[in-house]
């Protein structure tokens, strides 16, 4: 384990923003194990929604409304995952969903629009799974 993957938490450490050590406990920071990775990482901590107000509260009681914000990330979906999404959640059989979403591709400017042919456009892929071109005329 070198520094490169340690950094982060030993920096929290050392700054008393955690009184665990990282190195006694042999934690790494998954964020640093890309080294592609351009961004510094960030620290966060995901909450189940069914107590996230009270983490809130609390958090808000101990250091104080000042000093505490709610931060959203917002993401887009491409045409392909949408569409294996939604036929998960309607329960259409997996083989299906990835044999017809297969010919799509993941790219840029491909929109459930041009996949179903419902853009006019002469390159539309016409998707064709019948489940799935059911749910998305209904909703």
């Amino acid at each position: 384990m070198g520094l490169y993957q340690l950094c982060a938490r030993q920096i929290a450490y050392a700054i008393h923003i955690t009184n665990v050590d990282p190195l006694k406990y042999n934690l790494l920071f998954e964020r640093f194990l890309n080294p592609e990775r351009i961004s510094a990482p960030d620290f966060d901590i995901d909450f189940c929604m069914d107590r996230r107000g009270e983490v809130i509260d609390y958090v808000i009681d101990e250091y104080g409304k000042d000093k505490v914000c709610q931060i959203l990330a917002l993401g887009t979906m491409k045409a392909k995952g949408a569409i294996k999404d939604v036929a998960r959640v309607y329960r259409v059989p997996l083989d299906i969903v990835n044999k017809t979403t297969k010919p799509i591709p993941n790219a840029p400017g491909v929109t459930l629009d041009k996949v179903l042919g419902r853009s006019n456009n002469e390159e539309d892929l016409k998707f064709k799974c019948p489940e799935v071109i059911e749910i998305y005329e209904n909703n």
